[in-house]
């Protein structure tokens, strides 16, 4: 599964991948302490932002990303 983390400050752009969504969120969260407004994208295309990145580690969630990752 692949999510990305896109993140932006001033004239700054980055983007990058993470095969984890513990990954992505650790590595977003990072981004926004320092500044950035972040967005993570996840493999079905829906984007959460800074606000909304624990919905991404609800046990739901992560739970059917394992299932995803068995198929």
């Amino acid at each position: 599964m692949t999510f990305i983390i896109e993140a932006t400050r001033d004239d700054h752009r980055t983007a990058d991948i993470r095969s984890s969504v513990i990954d992505a969120v650790i590595l977003a969260r990072k981004l926004a302490a320092d500044g950035f407004a972040v967005s993570i994208s996840t493999p079905a295309g829906r984007q959460y932002g800074a606000d909304q990145f624990k919905l991404l580690l609800t046990r739901e969630s992560l739970s059917s990303q394992g299932a995803g990752e068995a198929e």
